[in-house]
């Protein structure tokens, strides 16, 4: 009879699932120390094998912190003895209370089975945003400071496992439908969430070339609105736009060719649209008396032709004869498409065995689709916070003011049907322009980004609590107004006072260039800002702002020579890009610009909560890092 030793009679299946975390943080960490190029403030290491990361000894935890950057927790882990760096690591961790994820065994502190599950979880996300920083640092113009950004607003993303949404049922369906049932479906492809039109023609011709090969197309999200109303395209927005256009369909290209059509009857606008284009490119130059450049096409939203590319990717005698031509004059040609012989007019109208997946939300509420995207993030689809928070809130008109004033919103949108509050700002967007001029563009919503971050910094008030990451602070800000009909931003009226108050510290902060020498905005060479040190200069002026409207500019020229000084010598941007790092950076900047104007912080922010209902002045003040003893 053979006896099970002690360890063998205790491993049970809690043990067994702590095996296996711990063998997907050893494969983890090994692949985060293969790496020499890291954003800004993480330290490469010597890289080491999975076999290194040994949990039968101390030896994995000096792995783990030889990669710690790259896990971009709040506090680096403590190093003052091996129980100290497990409690650091359970709150690291987010367990609350932080003992909840340490217990003992045989006297020796270590980590419960779900925390190494979390530790696992979190370092096999680390891996997954370091493929990312790596294929931005590699990518046409990308340099460590936008690798870093992207990785920083990734993380942001991620979100921590106690802040999911509450499960709750989905109302939705997944099915696949043939490509005429889009184009003939009634929708809205501009709810006020979505951007404009940012494909180029380019875009659209690769799209349509991945069609005719066969290629299947991600998932079309739609929401189901009630009665006869159109269902919102939530996502795949430009790939419809592309679509409708290709076969001419696009609700805007229909109605203007139908009302030329009514004024010119003898041209034969429409006969001519759907079924010979361009016949129809010719009577529009000589009966609208404009020729259709490539530019008016876009506007108008009519067809556009196929690359004329024989080193292309329509190759293959049925593929090649499609080449530079529009689809009225290709629908009668025969292609194989998913293994079936089909016209190209049947492939876009009829029922081939070719379709296009949908996912279709009935009855869905925007927290639902919120909680959705994170999955979509997480696996893959890469929405980033901005774009997430856009579809989530769109019913809160601060969100959409934000995209206005940010110059984000589409160019064809009126701002009286987004953000009517916006109608009363004069110089709106003016904006929207000067942080463009500052260096961020319309990429994934940037200048969204930091106008929110700016906005949320100076009204939202999160109480005791430490200051959250920057997109959840500007969540909770938006969330709180959702929830609260009686909420003062709420009011046309105070929020347009609201981006009076930030337009004109913006135009401030913009014609005083001076105050912000190039070495502290970013690199010192391009002269383009970086994001911590733009919302903590530009916060620093609407507090002051807000204090004094009618004297800061002379207080700002006064002071002049002390502001610039201070950026020079006292506000060093962090070598860590930590959540507390960046919020303690941002609140010395601001705190000290206002202190430089010789204004008292304390009443100004007196001021923002008597304008705005609550300051979120006080809970910048507290985030900021005092040295120990203070």
């Amino acid at each position: 009879m053979t006896h099970e030793s002690p360890e063998t009679l205790e491993d049970g299946p809690d043990e067994s699932l702590r095996g296996q975390a711990q063998d997907r943080v050893a494969e983890a960490l090994s692949e985060l120390s293969d790496v020499s190029d890291c954003p800004e403030g993480v330290q490469a290491c010597a890289s080491f094998t999975p076999a290194d990361v040994d949990f039968e000894s101390d030896a994995w935890i000096s792995r783990l912190v030889d990669v710690q950057g790259w896990l971009h927790f709040d506090d680096d882990l403590s190093d003052n003895d091996r129980e100290a760096f497990i409690f650091s690591i359970a709150r690291s961790l987010s367990f609350a209370p932080v003992a909840g994820g340490v217990e003992e065994e045989n006297g020796v502190a270590r980590l419960t089975g779900d925390a190494m599950e979390r530790l696992a979880a979190r370092a096999e996300v680390a891996t997954r945003l370091k493929d990312e920083f790596l294929a931005e640092l590699t990518a046409v113009g990308g340099t460590y400071a936008s690798g870093t950004a992207t990785w920083v607003s990734r993380w942001e993303t991620e979100g921590d496992d106690e802040d999911v949404t509450p499960a709750e049922p989905v109302t939705a369906k997944a099915d696949v439908w043939h490509i005429f049932q889009l184009t003939k479906k009634k929708l809205n492809l501009t709810p006020s969430y979505q951007r404009g039109d940012v494909w180029r023609t380019g875009d659209r011709q690769k799209l349509i070339e991945s069609i005719l090969r066969g290629i299947p197309l991600p998932s079309i999200i739609l929401l189901r609105k009630a009665g006869a109303e159109p269902d919102d395209v939530v996502d795949g927005k430009q790939r419809l736009t592309a679509i409708l256009r290709f076969v001419g369909k696009h609700p805007a290209a229909v109605a203007r060719v139908a009302e030329a059509d009514k004024s010119n009857p003898e041209a034969g606008f429409l006969d001519k649209f759907q079924n010979d284009y361009p016949k129809f490119r010719t009577a529009w130059k000589a009966y609208m008396g404009e020729p259709l450049t490539t530019k008016l096409e876009d506007d108008y939203y009519f067809p556009f032709r196929l690359r004329d590319d024989k080193s292309g990717v329509l190759v293959g005698k049925d593929l090649e004869q499609l080449r530079g031509k529009y689809y009225t004059q290709i629908k009668g040609h025969t292609i194989q498409v998913a293994d079936q012989e089909v016209t190209v007019e049947e492939l876009f109208e009829g029922a081939p065995d070719y379709k296009v997946p949908v996912i279709e939300y009935t009855k869905a509420s925007q927290r639902q689709i919120h909680e959705v995207f994170n999955l979509y993030n997480k696996q893959g689809m890469h929405l980033n916070a901005e774009e997430i928070r856009n579809a989530v809130f769109h019913d809160v008109e601060l969100t959409r003011a934000i995209l206005v004033a940010a110059g984000d919103a589409s160019a064809s949108a009126q701002v009286a049907d987004i953000a009517p509050s916006l109608v009363q700002v004069s110089g709106i967007g003016e904006l929207g322009k000067t942080l463009a001029d500052y260096g961020f563009g319309e990429a994934r919503y940037r200048r969204t980004k930091v106008l929110g971050w700016i906005i949320a910094a100076l009204v939202n008030d999160s109480g005791s609590k430490l200051l959250p990451s920057t997109a959840r602070h500007t969540d909770d800000l938006l969330k709180r107004v959702q929830d609260n009909p009686s909420h003062p931003l709420r009011k046309t009226a105070i929020l347009a006072d609201l981006f009076i108050l930030v337009s004109k510290a913006a135009s401030l902060h913009a014609a005083y260039d001076e105050l912000w020498p190039e070495r502290f905005r970013g690199d010192g060479k391009s002269g383009r800002w970086q994001d911590l040190q733009l919302v903590g200069t530009l916060l620093g002026v609407a507090i002051a702002t807000a204090y004094a409207p009618l004297t800061v500019e002379e207080q700002l020229e006064a002071h002049a020579e002390g502001i610039r000084e201070a950026a020079l010598s006292r506000w060093t941007r962090p070598s860590k890009t930590q959540t507390r790092t960046q919020w303690d950076f941002i609140a010395r900047i601001a705190a000290g610009v206002v202190e430089e104007l010789g204004i008292d912080i304390s009443l100004a922010s007196e001021q923002i909560r008597s304008n705005y209902g609550s300051s979120g002045v006080e809970s910048l003040l507290a985030s900021r890092i005092l040295p120990k003893g203070v």
